[in-house]
């Protein structure tokens, strides 16, 4: 999303874990939301959260969820 934002190319890596089976995970996501996963077998589902900006109220993004 910040990539977008600021309209460059930006690189994120996530560690985290399977919510269901606690199995650790590393993804790399991309400013276009293209993402690998380093280890074989998970699939996550990767999204930009749908958030009108322009209409906005909140003070930020995070509390409009």
């Amino acid at each position: 999303m910040q990539g977008r934002l600021r309209n460059e190319k930006l690189t994120v890596t996530v560690r985290t874990e399977c919510a269901h089976c606690k199995e650790p995970m590393e993804l790399t996501i991309d400013s276009d939301l293209n993402y690998r996963v380093k280890e074989e077998g998970p699939e996550p589902l990767v999204f930009v959260p749908d958030v009108d900006l322009l209409s906005l109220q909140e003070e930020n993004i995070i509390n409009a969820f």
